[in-house]
């Protein structure tokens, strides 16, 4: 028994120094347990025993019940034995599973790599469906999750089986991870693969930790094998899932990214004025006179339309413009108007349901310059457009604001300008709990709860088809979708970032809980105590926004953009050279591969990142697939089938860097 002792003791002061050299955050929480059961502070609620049959199990002292009941170490081995190398079973799969026709790959290898994201996906997917068979199996599992830990032995055993790169281990107990510390040496694990721990997470803790395992060498996301200790532990592979759909390489996709360089480009070439999103404004800025309403498009919007109107008269109405539809109808004049999409569709279509364009006469247009310009510019004048960058740094000396969504963006510049009240109405980011739709109606993007639950049957987990619920502004608990859930903490995120101590936030919607805004009722506000806007109003606001925009780049932006160049045409350069030589072996052509990915996606300037995020989003779309074609067991012909698809995967890197230096050249 004492050289059990000794063993475990050694076991668990090997796992300290593991945990405090490489993961000093979990360390950290071990850490302040063992303190507090060693000054008493805390009582354990499980006992780590020794059974005279030779294994260790654990007891729970408050129910009398034991964790494993019988042997721990033959659960580990059973749990090892379920793990296979199939692509059917126990693996989360992180790519969607496209299918084209011959026609369509015609069609994407004559047309712009902007039109459409399958432009430069399409002829990828489509020759490497028909070269693999979903039935055959991986040659090795490179990345593997943990859904539970206990005393750690099936991590153990599943890793002496399977020896993969990465592990991703969740456990929520933490008291039961200090005590498989004792049992299951980690350090020794992590010596031959990378380990990723999230204890005693919370979901947005879970999800930063999952996304360092799931960037890191994201070609060997291909499908990702996992084990389940516990049965309600389900739940946590669903907000896996979750978290990958809303994965910026889903949410905002290369071909969308691509056209919005090309058209910042165009607006600094045609002098818009850029407004700085650099810093905030403070409370004697012209915006800290009167309350801001945030209006966005969200089911309260419609509720709460009466009280808007009887109250925007005294307010800065801040919109997003696919708001202005309704506000239209209700007679309600906004006076910043908010736009970030790049689509033509909804601009229009929006804009046709307005019949008197004199509506926006006096109303001040705030635009990310990707925008489709000349529509806004058959309503308003050049002058009266305001530009700020959100995922591209070419004015960087000028800030950016990144976002899903242009709600989230309403709000962080609502804090920004200064304003010592605001109000948001339609910022739900939320379906309302009782249509399950998900804007108001009215709005184009609005769907019903038909329409949601169809997306979820064919979709699986989709980014608006995965209902659950989250935290309610006024109720305990609302419906959201996964990519309103990312909102929610961007929102979250921006009241950390940007909110002063005299910046008050009131939530007026039944929809999500915002971090930093008061729940409050519209009938307990009434803001027509403020003097009623005038013209002087809108002036000293214009006035504002001008002394604080550019349309010149500084010296410093001139001297970068230069660099962007140089840096596209060696980037150029490497595929060329990648796109000339010969692989004889697959092992080959995988590393030759891996290098000029890794080359892509580097940029030797982080102002100047613009062509490597657009390559890094491209692949993390199509890593998936790419990685099932190295990481398949026989494959057909692999040297003829090498050479088809070193040809292929070069003329899509061409077309991104060609249509990159056709405009910023």
């Amino acid at each position: 028994m004492n050289n059990i002792q000794q063993q475990v003791l050694q076991t668990f002061k090997n796992n300290l120094i593991y945990l405090s050299q490489n993961h000093p955050e979990v360390y950290k929480k071990v850490d302040i347990l063992n303190q507090a059961i060693e000054n008493g502070s805390y009582k354990e609620k499980y006992e780590l025993e020794y059974k005279d049959e030779g294994y260790f199990d654990v007891l729970d002292t408050v129910t009398n019940e034991w964790l494993y009941g019988s042997s721990s170490i033959e659960k580990a081995k059973e749990m090892a034995k379920e793990i296979n190398y199939r692509k059917d079973k126990g693996v989360i799969e992180t790519f969607y599973n496209y299918s084209f026709d011959d026609k369509a790959i015609e069609y994407a290898n004559e047309e712009d790599p902007t039109v459409s994201r399958f432009v430069l996906i399409a002829p990828v997917v489509g020759f490497l469906e028909r070269l693999i068979d979903k039935n055959t199996k991986m040659k090795h599992i490179y990345k593997f999750m943990f859904f539970g830990v206990g005393l750690g032995l099936h991590v153990e055993e599943i890793h002496h089986k399977i020896d993969a790169s990465m592990y991703f281990i969740i456990e929520d107990n933490l008291e039961l991870f200090r005590l498989s510390l004792f049992v299951t040496d980690f350090s020794k694990i992590g010596k031959d693969s990378e380990l990723y721990f999230a204890i005693m997470c919370n979901d947005a803790t879970l999800k930063k930790e999952f996304e360092k395992f799931y960037h890191n060498s994201f070609i060997r996301n291909n499908y990702i094998k996992y084990s389940l200790l516990y049965p309600n532990y389900r739940e946590k592979i669903a907000k896996i899932q979750n978290f990958i759909v809303t994965q910026s390489s889903q949410t905002y996709l290369h071909d969308k990214l691509l056209k919005k360089n090309v058209r910042v480009i165009e607006a600094i070439k045609e002098r818009f004025n850029f407004f700085d999103v650099s810093r905030h404004y403070g409370e004697n800025s012209p915006f800290a006179k009167r309350p801001i309403v945030l209006v966005a498009a969200g089911p309260s919007l419609a509720k709460e339309i009466e009280w808007l109107k009887k109250n925007a008269p005294f307010v800065t109405v801040v919109a997003l413009f696919m708001t202005s539809a309704i506000l239209y109808e209700n007679g309600i004049k906004p006076d910043i108007i908010l736009h970030i999409d790049e689509n033509y569709k909804p601009v229009k279509k929006t804009l046709d349901k307005i019949e008197d364009k004199t509506f926006f006469k006096d109303s001040i247009f705030l635009l990310a310059p990707s925008v489709e310009m000349e529509l806004f510019l058959e309503i308003t004048s050049k002058d009266k457009i305001f530009v700020f960058e959100d995922r591209t740094r070419y004015r960087f000396n000028k800030g950016h604001l990144e976002s899903v969504s242009v709600g989230e963006i309403g709000y962080a510049l609502s804090l920004l300008f200064g304003a010592k009240d605001i109000y948001l109405l339609g910022l739900d980011l939320a379906l309302d709990p009782e249509s399950k739709s998900t804007h108001a109606k009215g709005h184009l993007s609005s769907k019903s709860k038909k329409e949601i639950k169809d997306a979820m049957s064919n979709d699986g987990v989709s980014l608006r088809g995965s209902e659950f619920y989250v935290k309610g502004n006024f109720l305990d608990k609302v419906p959201t979708l996964p990519v309103f859930d990312v909102s929610i903490h961007l929102v979250n995120e921006f009241s950390q970032k940007f909110k002063k101590p005299y910046q008050n936030v009131y939530n007026l919607n039944n929809g999500a809980y915002f971090e930093g805004a008061v729940p409050t009722k519209s009938y307990d506000v009434d803001l027509s105590d403020f003097q009623e806007k005038n013209s002087a109003f809108i002036s000293t606001i214009y006035s504002f926004l001008m002394d604080n925009a550019s349309s010149e780049m500084d010296e410093e932006e001139k001297i970068v953009f230069k660099q962007r160049v140089q840096e596209a045409k060696d980037k150029r350069f490497e595929i060329v050279g990648f796109a000339s030589q010969r692989y004889p072996s697959m092992e080959q052509f995988q590393k030759a591969f891996v290098r000029i990915a890794e080359n892509l996606i580097y940029t030797p300037n982080k102002k100047a990142g613009e062509i490597s995020q657009i390559y890094s989003i491209y692949l993390e779309n199509i890593g998936g697939y790419i990685g099932d074609f190295f990481n398949t067991v026989d494959i057909d012909n692999p040297k003829r089938n090498i050479k088809k698809f070193q040809k292929i995967i070069s003329k899509q890197f061409l077309k991104i860097i060609d249509k990159y230096l056709e405009f910023i050249e």
